[in-house]
Parts: C-alpha cells; structure tokens; sequence
C-alpha cells in the first residue's frame, strides 16, 4: 500500500512538470471605457455631452472581430447597444462634467486577451436609428422637434486597447478610453429684429410687428451614411452625400408666437421673432416665402404724426443668396434690420461662428 502511494505522488510530479502555463491568463482584465471629445459645436462655444440633457449619456453598438473567426462578427454589446455613463475614478457615477473621468457601460465589459481580435465602435445620442451597422448610420422619417439634439460619433475602427498613454494599465484598468468624436445630426435656425436710426430731430419713429412666417420649411425627412473604414487602430467620420437629409412629408410654416391682434415692438436692442430652434437640414428652396406684417409709427415732439400698415413677402433665397441650404451642424441666424431713416430693412446672415462679411441683403 506504502509503495503505491509513493507511485502516485511520482505521477503527479512528472504530470506537473509537463504543464505549460500562460502567463496572459494572469494578466489584469482591461475594462472597455470611452473618452467623449467635444463634439462640432453648435453654438459659438464648445459644447459638451453634459450640455445635451439632464442625464448625459449615449448609446453604442460594439461588433467584436475575434481571433480564430473570420468572417464572423458578435455584437459585442449586444444587438440593442449598451447605454454609456460618465463615471468617476472610483467607479461610482459621475455627478457633473468636472467629476467625470471616463464614460462606460452600466456593467463592465473587458477587452479581448488576443491581440489579434479587435473591437468596431458605432455611437450616437437621440432617435433610435432605422440602422445601425459598421457601415450603415441611418434614420427613417425623422420627425424634428424644436429642441431635439441628435448627434452621432465618428466610427472607431480596430480597438483592441484603450487610447495608448505611457502607463497604460498599470494602476488602473480603466485608464483613456476609446475615443468618441460627436457630430449634430440638425441644424439649428434663428429669426432676429432691430431697428437703427430711431430719431432723427424731431420725429422719433417705431416698429411693431405684428405677423412673421418663413413658409414651406420641412421637419421630417431621412438621413443615410456610410462608413468604409479602416484597416489601422483609427476614427473615421460617416460619408454624408450632398446635404445629407433627404425630406418627406409636408412642409409646413415657422411662424412667430405673437398673439393675435397684438405686435412686438422692435428697438435698437436685437430681439427674438423665432428663437433658436432645432430644424431638419434641407435646401433653401423657392417655396420658402418669407413674409412680414409690421407698422411703423412716426411722431414729432411726443404726438403722433403718421402710421404705416406694411405688409411685405419674398423668397428666402432671393433676400439672402448667400445661404442655400441649412446644413447639418450650422447654426444660422437671420437678423432683420430696420434703418428708420431710409424705410429699408436688411437682412445680416450669420452661420456659427462666421458672420458673412459684406453680407447683408436689401429687402425693401
């Protein structure tokens, strides 16, 4: 019985040295996080996810390429996406964008151990899309709400690390993360008034309007992009053709909150007539009419000396040329001037940060 004992203890032995280990298996889980840039601003600063909503997130589609299966792609999170966060370092949930140090899943995923296998990232906030694949982006008869904010990520093609820095993981698993570069999706439009040249001796002149519309002005359509990729670690943007959306339905008129019978006085001071609001991007087409109904009051020394009813229409693209298209990511701002000294009104166009020099338009 001793003499068998010892048999297997040798066998043992002999079957221990014979086993290979790999030292990968011991290697620290590397969790999947995301860095978020500033995305194309929409306004004349940089904006951030945080400025979107009450609850920054995002949504993002992973599709694993793993060693050993070509030809096959898992959806890595899933079919629907997972929901990404911002977090803190400790891991508990971020509670303002100072706090933030990396975005993530509500769960932890974790890279592949093989070097070989890599990981496509597709992202975007808003609408669900009617597609959402590693070369398809697309949205089916968007309907655009005046405050919506829908913004998609520049593609990350063949990660398989988080962002390289000089101790990647070394303390902390979690260190950079897959880089997501957003882009608004819509435009936005704004329609302002002033008036200049209000006294002139005498006489002190007013305006009042009392209608404003810009007609036909589409808010649903549909978005389709491409994306070819990438063979090296890298984000590529989507491929947009021409204008992007294509649009449907019936168009309808922007027209200005004033109350029936009443007006908005215009001063020196800029005003709103239709504040900034979220538009479907589409072309400035003949059939946008705008149209205006506004008194101008002229008294001399305190009393009323004339009012004039004017009523006024004219094709967008004929008053302001420069603009053909309202294009994803601007922010375009008409302002209507009125020199109460010439009886004129002009129209200064501004997109985003760039003012049209030279720019201003005649209208009357």
């Amino acid at each position: 019985m001793k003499k068998l004992i010892y048999i297997a203890i040798a066998a043992l032995a002999a079957l221990t040295a014979c086993t290979k280990v790999e030292m990968d298996s011991y290697a620290p889980q590397r969790k999947v996080t995301f860095q978020v840039a500033s995305y194309a601003p929409q306004t004349k600063a940089n904006s951030s996810m945080w400025t979107l909503g009450s609850s920054p997130s995002f949504t993002a589609k992973a599709f694993l390429h793993a060693d050993g299966y070509t030809g096959e792609t898992q959806n890595f999170f899933g079919a629907s996406g997972e929901t990404i966060t911002p977090y803190q370092t400790d891991g508990t949930a971020a509670t303002a964008e100072s706090n933030t140090s990396y975005w993530g899943p509500s769960h932890d995923y974790y890279w592949p151990k093989s070097s070989n296998s890599y990981i496509n990232f597709i992202a975007w906030r808003g609408a669900t899309p009617a597609t959402a694949t590693e070369t398809s982006l697309s949205w089916t008869d968007y309907t655009v709400q005046s405050t919506d904010n829908l913004v998609y990520a520049d593609e990350a093609w063949h990660y398989n690390v988080n962002t390289t820095n000089a101790s990647q993981y070394t303390d902390d698993a979690v260190t950079s993360g897959v880089p997501m570069l957003f882009h608004h999706a819509l435009a936005r439009v704004a329609f302002k008034a002033n008036a200049t040249n209000v006294t002139n001796g005498d006489f002190t002149r007013s305006v009042a309007i009392r209608n404003f519309s810009l007609s036909s002005v589409y808010n649903i359509g549909s978005l389709a992009m491409t994306n070819e990729g990438s063979t090296d670690t890298a984000t590529v943007p989507w491929t947009v053709t021409g204008n992007g959306w294509t649009t449907s339905g019936t168009a309808a008129a922007m027209v200005a909150n004033i109350a029936s019978g009443s007006s908005v006085p215009v001063s020196t001071t800029v005003i709103d007539l239709i504040a900034m609001q979220t538009v479907l991007p589409q072309a400035v087409t003949n059939d946008m009419m705008l149209s205006i109904n506004y008194d101008i009051v002229t008294t001399k020394n305190s009393t009323e000396f004339s009012v004039e009813h004017i009523t006024y229409s004219k094709k967008l693209i004929e008053l302001v040329p420069v603009i053909t298209s309202w294009e994803m990511g601007h922010e375009i701002t008409y302002t209507l001037v009125f020199d109460l000294t010439t009886d004129l009104i002009t129209i200064q166009p501004t997109i985003e940060t760039w003012e049209y020099n030279g720019g201003n338009v005649t209208v009357e």
